[in-house]
C-alpha cells in the first residue's frame, strides 16, 4: 500500500517565502490529521542565510510542537536540509534537540554530490534521527541508475530515497520501469517519488512509479510548488480513495483546505504553461522560468525562444555601431517606461518632445503605438526578445534606430529583417540585473535605456510612465526594487546628469509636471 507524503507548506513557500497566514497554518493541520497522509513534511530547518525568508524555512522547536500536537500519532513529522548549503559537522547543532518530536530529515541532493549527501546523512543518523535522500534531476539519468549507484552502496545511512522529477521531464513509461528498477536494488529500502507538473505527467509519472512499486509518493495541495508545480495531492487522493487498506478520504476536511490553498493558485499563478512545457523537455531549471514570467517583460513566445536557445548556448556577439554620433549634451532625452500615465499625458508629453527638441527614447516597445503622436526623434531600446513584440512593419517609421545592449546577447535580439538600423550601448550596471537568461545577462529595459542615456551625453534625462505601485503584489515589488536600484546607481555614477520624472511616480526620484515644463517653455 503506497504512503502520501505532503509537502504543501515546504514546496509552496518558494512562491510565498516561506510565510503563511497562522489562521491557513492551523486549517492546514487541522486537515491533515483528518486525510489519509502519512507523512507530512512541515518545511525546512536551515542555518541562518542571506535575504529574508520566512519560519517555514527555518523551522523553530516551538513550531514543531505545534505541528506535532495538531496531528495524528500515527503520521510523521518531516523537514528538510538543503545539501549543498550545509556540512556534516552542522547536523548535530540543528537536528540533535528534535529527535523525539522531528521524525525524519529528508536531504535534497543532486546525482553528482551524492558523497556529500551521504556525509550529511550519517551525521543526521549520529543524532538518532532518521535520514533520507531527495535525489534532484531524475529525468537527467532515468536510464542510467547507476549515476546514483553510490548510495546503494551504503543502505545502512538512510531510511528513504526518493526521486525527484525536477524538470517534470519524465514519463510513465521511463518512471514505471526505473522504479522496477529501484525496487530491485534497494528490497528492504523505502523509496519514493516527487513529480513536478510541467508536462501534466506528475499524476501519470506517480501512478507509474507505485506500479514499478513506490512506497511513498509526494504531493502538495493544488500542486503548489516551485515553477509548474507538483503532483495535485486531492487528486491522488481521490484516486486512491476506497481501495483496499487505504483510510477513506474525508472530502469535508479536504475541502476545506483546498479552498485557501486554491485563493493562494489565483494570487501566485502557479501551474504549467508552454514555457514550463519546453523548460521540461529540455530538462532546464523551473527556478529561470519562474522568474522570466515574473517579471513580465518577456512574452511566453520570447521565453520558449529564450529556453531553446538557453538548451543550445548559443549566444548572439555581433558588434553593432555606438550610439556617439547622436550624442549632444544640450538635448534632453525623454526615456518612455511602460507605466499608463504614459497614455494619459501622451499630449502634455507630445507637446513637451516639440517645444523642448528633446530627444524620444522608449525603454521597451510597450507604448511604440504611441510613437507618431509623442513625435520627435526616437529610439527604440531592445532588451531581451523585445523584438519579438514589435511588428516590424507598423509603429517604426518615426525610429532612428533600435538600440541593443553589448555583447554578448540573447540570440534573436534582432529578429532576421528587423528594419531599423540598429546600435549598442552598455548596460548601465556590467552584470545588468545579475539574472541570465539563457547564457547571457538579463539586460531590464530601465537598465538598456540609462545606459543609453550616458552614450547619448544628455545633462537632462527626464522620464515618463515610470509609475511604480501603489500597492504591489510579490513580482511587481521585485520589479519596483529593480527600478529603484537602477535609479539609485545612476544618480550615484552620473551626477553631472539631472534624472527627473515628469508623470506622476512612486519611485524615489525627483519628480516635476510634465505641464509645469510645459509652462517654462511657453
Amino acid at each position: 500500500m503506497v504512503e502520501l507524503l505532503d509537502c504543501t507548506l515546504r514546496d509552496g513557500g518558494y512562491y510565498t517565502a516561506w510565510d503563511f497566514e497562522p489562521g491557513l497554518v492551523r486549517t492546514y493541520l487541522a486537515a491533515m490529521a483528518k486525510l489519509p497522509i502519512r507523512h507530512i513534511e512541515l518545511g525546512y530547518v536551515n542555518d541562518p542565510t542571506p535575504g529574508y525568508a520566512g519560519e517555514f524555512f527555518f523551522l523553530s522547536p516551538e513550531r514543531l510542537r505545534q505541528a506535532r500536537a495538531a496531528l495524528r500519532p500515527d503520521q510523521s513529522l518531516v523537514v528538510m536540509i538543503d545539501g549543498k548549503g550545509t556540512t556534516p559537522e552542522r547536523m548535530a547543532p540543528l537536528f540533535g534537540h528534535l529527535v523525539g518530536l522531528v521524525d525524519m530529515v529528508r536531504i535534497t541532493v543532486s546525482p553528482d554530490k551524492l558523497d556529500h549527501g551521504i556525509a550529511l546523512a550519517r551525521a543526521i543518523k549520529a543524532t538518532g534521527m532518521k535520514a533520507g535522500f531527495n535525489v534532484m534531476y531524475l529525468s537527467t539519468f532515468q536510464t542510467q541508475l547507476s549515476k546514483i549507484s553510490a548510495a546503494f552502496e551504503v543502505p545502512e545511512v538512510f531510511d528513504s530515497i526518493a526521486l525527484v522529477d525536477s524538470y517534470g521531464g519524465c514519463t510513465p513509461e521511463r518512471v514505471e520501469s526505473l522504479f522496477r528498477e529501484m525496487r530491485a536494488a534497494l528490497p528492504d529500502k523505502t523509496i519514493g517519488f516527487h513529480g513536478h507538473d510541467n508536462m501534466c505527467l506528475a499524476m501519470a509519472n506517480s501512478i507509474a512509479a507505485i506500479e514499478g512499486g513506490a512506497d511513498v509518493v509526494d504531493g502538495t495541495l493544488i500542486g503548489m510548488g516551485r515553477g509548474a508545480g507538483n503532483l495535485r495531492l486531492e487528486a491522488m487522493l481521490a484516486y486512491l480513495d476506497g481501495r483496499p487498506g487505504n483510510m477513506p478520504v474525508d472530502y469535508e476536511a479536504l475541502s476545506s483546505v483546498v479552498e485557501p490553498f486554491d485563493a493562494l493558485q489565483r494570487e501566485y499563478g502557479w501551474g504549467t504553461n508552454l514555457p514550463y512545457m519546453i523548460s521540461g523537455v529540455n530538462n532546464l531549471p523551473q527556478r529561470d522560468v519562474m522568474d522570466w514570467i515574473g517579471k513580465k517583460r518577456y512574452s511566453v513566445l520570447s521565453i520558449i525562444q529564450a529556453l531553446q536557445r538557453q538548451a543550445a548556448s548559443e549566444t548572439d556577439s555581433r558588434a553593432y555601431p555606438s550610439l556617439q554620433p547622436l550624442a549632444n549634451s544640450a538635448r534632453p532625452v525623454v526615456v518612455v517606461g511602460g507605466g499608463a500615465s504614459v497614455r494619459r499625458h501622451a499630449d502634455a508629453i507630445a507637446r513637451f518632445v516639440d517645444r523642448s527638441g528633446a530627444l524620444v527614447l522608449f525603454s521597451s516597445s510597450r507604448h511604440i503605438d504611441l510613437c507618431d503622436q509623442l513625435g520627435g526623434e526616437q529610439l527604440l531600446c531592445l532588451p531581451g526578445h523585445d523584438a519579438m513584440r514589435v511588428e516590424v512593419t507598423d509603429n517604426l517609421g518615426r525610429m532612428t534606430a533600435a538600440v541593443v545592449p553589448t555583447p554578448p546577447r540573447v540570440d534573436g535580439c534582432v529578429p532576421a529583417g528587423f528594419p531599423l538600423d540598429v546600435q549598442q550601448a552598455a548596460q548601465l550596471t556590467a552584470a545588468g540585473t545579475g539574472d541570465t537568461i539563457g547564457p547571457v545577462s538579463d539586460v531590464s529595459p530601465l537598465d538598456l535605456a540609462l545606459g543609453a542615456v550616458v552614450a547619448l551625453a544628455t545633462k537632462d534625462c527626464l522620464l515618463v510612465g515610470f509609475d511604480g505601485y501603489e500597492t504591489a503584489s510579490t513580482a511587481e515589488q521585485s520589479l519596483a526594487r529593480e527600478v529603484q536600484s537602477m535609479l539609485d546607481v545612476f544618480r550615484q555614477k552620473h551626477p553631472g546628469t539631472r534624472l527627473r520624472s515628469l508623470t506622476p511616480t512612486f519611485y524615489d526620484i525627483e519628480a516635476f509636471s510634465v505641464y509645469a515644463e510645459l509652462a517654462s517653455l511657453s
